[in-house]
């Protein structure tokens, strides 16, 4: 049922906006979401397993994540096959997935050494 809510919203956003919006976003930081939220419990709806946080009062740290990302990407996918099937050839837009990543500076400082 949230899947196909999901893909009746984007259409909608899509039908409304899409001749004014250029780069869309369909799913934010995907992996922030799943860790905070499923597998340390520090963002809602704060579940996690007792052996990642003594506070967590439910939640299963090992197959959560997993799932909830599962479910994550099946949106973005319907999100991007409305696109492609039903306004693609009528508004020149992209719809892409966030994805978070940790920048180091002496991770780049040894990359720049390496090359």
């Amino acid at each position: 049922m949230a899947l196909s809510d999901f893909r009746d919203y984007t259409e909608l956003c899509f039908k409304e906006f899409g001749d004014r919006v250029k780069y869309w976003i369909t799913v934010n930081e995907p992996s922030t979401y799943t860790t905070a939220g499923y597998v340390i419990g520090m963002f809602p709806p704060g579940r996690c397993s007792d052996w990642q946080n003594l506070n967590c009062t439910g939640g299963d740290s090992g197959t959560e994540p997993y799932l909830v990302a599962h479910h994550l990407l099946l949106a973005h996918a319907a999100a991007v096959q409305v696109y492609k099937t039903k306004y693609q050839d009528f508004h020149a837009f992209e719809a892409e997935i966030t994805i978070s990543t940790l920048y180091s500076a002496i991770g780049v400082w040894c990359i720049q050494k390496l090359i």
